[in-house]
């Protein structure tokens, strides 16, 4: 009875959270690592409590990354081609597999907050006239179904763009979409100039191509490379692991910069921008989660974040290796269309809990790995055998033309010694 007491005082947990692939400027560097303490700490005091709770104490850290200007996620987000916020979340729980996502709504502060609903609604069971209840809200009809659920929700669009939109966010956006502007101008003049001279010879033609070139028909692609340089991240994620070995993982994300209007990324796409498991592929206990962030939309294909948990189920390599493996694969896949090769996965893998007789299980270890090819990836994460959260924006170690995966890797004891 004293041990299980023992146990209920001091309940084992670990959180683990990210804040995007990509560019971290170092100015930039003081107030992400400020926001993934915070966001460590939220999760923990709900950890803290006892079992049940890692699926809300995801909701409350990201919630926390949500509300921090410097992440581009909630408040602060990139912006669609038409001056908006827009964006996708989703949550998962590993014991049941409940998954809630939303995609690119609008006029809302906290989109993790309608997704973990979603999910809890599904894991309740309960539907009025067994209707099926859903897993995925997009637009307006997701904002519409939080306020019909009781979420608080800004009264009107234009509030919620007060809070959402901050003056970096917006003017960037300027910036970017006078660029885009520009080039769509320069492409139109240039196909006008290619139709009206159709019929005259090749060396004309040649001409013009060689004219489009000159004038920036190549350089389309830097308003994406000038996005990178101004410190502009993908997803921020989520993954908690309670006193019992309950696995929960989430993320959330503003989206790329000048998104067209409804386009639904990685953070709410299902396998692809989070998972979490409690079983391996065969039924035998497994305790797995990982979070992904990225560009690209091969991480979407290939459904990177189950891929790796079940990479790791199956290998004995270790939870670095499967980042590894599947991080490849995206590079591969990425090389041979010419797209944004980077990306970030940060994986926890923990030790199933030891029942002994008397006592109630707890958690006693896990392995946290992150595996990542852009020039950096914020991490951070908090065990309840540690003092404080420890947090860092990882930077690349090798040439970005060699297409190098760099990886880090740490096993943390995580059960409270007793005094």
């Amino acid at each position: 009875m004293a041990d299980e007491e023992e146990t209920d005082r001091n309940p084992s947990f670990f959180v683990a959270v990210h804040v995007g692939a990509g560019f971290h400027s170092p100015s930039n560097e003081k107030s992400l690592r400020s926001a993934m303490k915070r966001a460590c700490l939220a999760a923990a005091s709900v950890l803290r409590v006892g079992p049940g709770g890692s699926m809300d104490a995801v909701s409350a850290a990201i919630q926390v990354l949500e509300d921090d200007p410097c992440t581009n996620a909630g408040r602060g987000s990139n912006l669609t081609e038409d001056g908006h916020v827009e964006c996708d979340a989703s949550i998962m729980d590993g014991d049941s597999g409940a998954f809630g996502a939303v995609g690119a709504v609008p006029g809302v502060k906290n989109g993790i907050q309608i997704a973990a609903l979603l999910a809890k609604e599904q894991m309740s069971g309960s539907s009025l006239l067994g209707r099926i209840p859903p897993i995925f809200l997009v637009g307006e009809g997701a904002r519409i179904w939080a306020k019909a659920k009781g979420i608080p929700l800004p009264p009107t669009m234009a509030e919620a763009d007060k809070w959402l939109i901050t003056e970096k966010a917006k003017r960037q956006w300027e910036k970017y979409k006078a660029m885009l502007d520009d080039a769509k101008n320069r492409t139109a003049r240039i196909d006008a100039e290619l139709c009206s001279s159709h019929q005259e010879n090749g060396a004309v033609l040649a001409q013009s191509h060689e004219n489009s070139n000159a004038s920036g028909g190549h350089k389309l692609p830097s308003v994406l490379s000038a996005v990178e340089d101004d410190c502009i991240m993908d997803t921020v994620g989520v993954i908690c692991v309670d006193t019992e070995g309950h696995i929960a993982s989430g993320a959330s994300s503003g989206g790329i910069a000048l998104k067209v209007s409804g386009r639904v990324g990685l953070a709410a796409m299902y396998g692809s921008g989070c998972w979490a498991s409690s079983k391996g592929p065969f039924g035998a206990p497994f305790i797995v989660g990982s979070c992904v962030s990225g560009a690209g939309e091969y991480l979407m294909k290939g459904f990177a974040a189950r891929e790796c948990c079940v990479s790791s189920s199956i290998s004995q390599a270790g939870p670095a290796s499967s980042c590894t493996k599947v991080l490849r694969s995206v590079i591969q896949e990425s090389t041979q269309h010419g797209t944004d090769k980077s990306a970030g996965i940060l994986i926890v893998q923990a030790e199933a809990p030891v029942t002994l007789p008397g006592n109630l299980p707890k958690l006693k270890a896990v392995e946290i790995a992150a595996a990542y090819t852009s020039q950096s990836f914020g991490i951070g994460y908090f065990g309840s055998t540690m003092e404080r959260p420890k947090v860092s924006i990882l930077r690349s170690t090798k040439q970005r033309s060699r297409m190098g995966i760099d990886q880090f890797a740490a096993r943390i004891d995580v059960c409270v010694k007793k005094p």
